[in-house]
């Protein structure tokens, strides 16, 4: 959640820009010492980048002012916690059905391009001089009208806001998201038979399986807040999300040879939709 330390509240301690205040009443618990920079659970959130004016073992009450965020993070990290029979389950603060809901948002996702390539699969690296997580380029583009075997399908996809608010401001901070959900559809042109049909993203829970099999190669995080205060003027900022549409590969052998049409969905989180279409041929000869 984005925090405007340029505009410290009135009161706000020095090195601290905005006080923090509970969704939840329950129990505290620290997992910093209370003075610390650091992460306060309380009921089923978690409120991460505070200086907590609580501690662990003290019960507060909703909207009880715990902590303040601190100057330079720019931002403090909000996260939701299910608790089941196995481990607390990390769940998305803005998803629907939520005690939260989005801010305003009638922006729709942008589909910036559907690719093929052959199937790669790098490791995750760190962009240069920064924090910044990068899946690096990889894999062989191939040409839409001559796909056969193993492809790796991939499109870029951003979600842009709104509603911009302070970041009118200091533009270079309001870096678009990623979408809160994907799926894709393959037509057979001829016979107009669907034949493939699935979620490729949801980010309704933290998923089950490693980020390279969503993400996919070029993908790089956005510059953190601070890094983007102090670069922006030489450094892009904003982030670049590239998903597979399948997690592994999409064997083409599994149908014949012909013409189809891939269709990308995209929703955000207040359930604006973007919707792209492109035309291909399998050619495996069989």
């Amino acid at each position: 959640m984005p925090c405007a330390d340029d505009r410290p509240e009135r009161g706000a301690p020095a090195g601290r820009t905005h006080r923090v205040y509970a969704i939840e009443g329950g129990p505290v618990f620290l997992a910093s010492p209370r003075g610390t920079r650091g992460l306060a659970r309380i009921g089923h959130f978690g409120y991460g980048h505070i200086d907590p004016l609580v501690q662990t073992g003290q019960t507060v009450a909703p909207g009880q002012h715990i902590g303040w965020t601190c100057k330079d993070d720019w931002h403090l990290h909000l996260s939701e916690f299910v608790f089941t029979s196995g481990p607390p389950l990390l769940v998305n603060p803005l998803r629907p059905g939520g005690k939260l809901r989005p801010y305003a948002d009638t922006a729709r996702p942008e589909i910036r391009e559907i690719r093929f390539y052959t199937p790669a699969d790098p490791r995750w690296t760190r962009r240069p001089l920064t924090s910044v997580a990068r899946l690096p380029p990889a894999g062989t583009r191939i040409s839409r009208d001559h796909l056969s075997g193993r492809v790796d399908a991939r499109v870029r996809v951003s979600d842009p806001q709104s509603f911009l608010g302070w970041f009118r401001d200091l533009p270079w901070l309001a870096a678009p998201h990623h979408p809160f959900r994907l799926a894709v559809t393959i037509t057979d042109l001829t016979t107009g038979r669907v034949v493939r049909r699935r979620e490729a993203f949801r980010a309704e829970q933290l998923p089950d399986i490693p980020a390279g099999r969503h993400f996919a190669p070029g993908t790089e995080q956005n510059l953190p807040a601070h890094g983007c205060m102090l670069r922006h003027s030489t450094t892009r900022c904003d982030g670049v999300y590239w998903f597979r549409l399948f997690p592994n590969y999409w064997d083409t052998t599994r149908v014949p040879d012909g013409r189809y049409e891939v269709r990308v969905r995209a929703w955000d989180l207040a359930d604006n939709l973007a919707s792209t279409r492109v035309a291909i041929r399998i050619a495996n000869g069989l």
